[in-house]
């Protein structure tokens, strides 16, 4: 259907095809069991601000330009999508008209607070927390070769630490977000695998940098020293999955975000963590 990281024609794309409004940030298509809701920068002056949680969670603003939001129409769709069988799609505007596919979302739980509206008066805010699910058309069923028993499913309940197998981090943080469960436990689950996955790439580099290869700047109380860094960001369509972390040295780690050719060394990067996850999963 669509695919993360992938830059689409909002119009010709999505709506040409799937239908629902054209314009605003929630488009509730009739005919499909999607809820598409798109981001950006440019609704900031307007009180929409979309971001990251510290629970792991990504904010999202609802809608409703003036006065205070209401839990009607396209809120209610992203409230009521599991209940409604329908799938959250998370886009991001990218240049008139074109947006970039960021994967699949579940709704966790919402907040209201104040925030001004188009005219700069204060209003009730309904603020969406939103489970990244970017795992969707992505095998997550590859183990790595290891004779340790698998985790049970409810691996929401174990938290990653670093005597865990390299395995074992792996299905902590390709696990599933429970449905069911309450909100904590959701968070908690959100949380286990954003810390899974650090510690994966860590324990994967060995003490070594996977950028230069070169060993880690100096040990710690927790091991070597070394930066984990998402080869693309979620504003890139990345996601917490173990293809898209690397651990880097903080020179590597810095060359990759600031470096003139920061583009050309991160793409090399995206094939390096490739062909060593490949090999792991051989």
């Amino acid at each position: 259907m669509f695919e993360i990281g992938k830059i689409y024609n909002r119009r010709a794309d999505i709506h040409g095809r799937y239908k629902g409004q054209q314009y605003g940030g929630i488009a509730t298509p009739a005919a499909h069991p999607y809820v598409f809701i798109f981001t950006g920068d440019a609704g900031g002056e307007y009180g929409y601000i979309d971001d990251f949680d510290p629970n792991g969670t990504f904010k999202y603003t609802g809608e409703g330009q003036e006065g205070d939001m209401k839990m009607t129409k396209g809120n209610l769709a992203i409230h009521d999508h599991q209940k409604n069988n329908k799938e959250i799609l998370l886009f991001e505007s990218t240049s008139r008209g074109f947006v970039r596919f960021l994967g699949y979302c579940n709704y966790v739980f919402h907040h209201i607070e104040e925030r001004p509206d188009r005219n700069g008066e204060l209003r009730v805010a309904i603020i969406f927390h939103l489970d990244m699910v970017n795992t969707k058309n992505i095998d997550t069923t590859q183990t790595l070769p290891s004779k340790v028993v698998k985790a049970p499913k409810a691996v929401y309940i174990i938290k990653p630490s670093k005597g865990k197998s390299l395995q074992q981090l792996r299905e902590i943080a390709l696990s599933s977000t429970p449905t069911h469960a309450s909100t904590q436990e959701k968070i908690q689950s959100i949380q286990n695998r954003s810390t899974a996955i650090k510690l994966y790439a860590k324990k994967r580099a060995n003490g070594l940098c996977e950028g230069c290869n070169e060993t880690a700047p100096f040990e710690t109380k927790s091991g070597p020293y070394l930066e984990v860094h998402h080869l693309t960001r979620l504003a890139d369509g990345g996601a917490d999955l173990p293809q898209n972390v690397i651990a880097l040295c903080p020179t590597c780690h810095r060359k990759a975000h600031y470096s003139l050719g920061h583009l050309e060394f991160n793409n090399k990067l995206i094939n390096k963590v490739a062909a060593i996850e490949a090999k792991l999963i051989e």
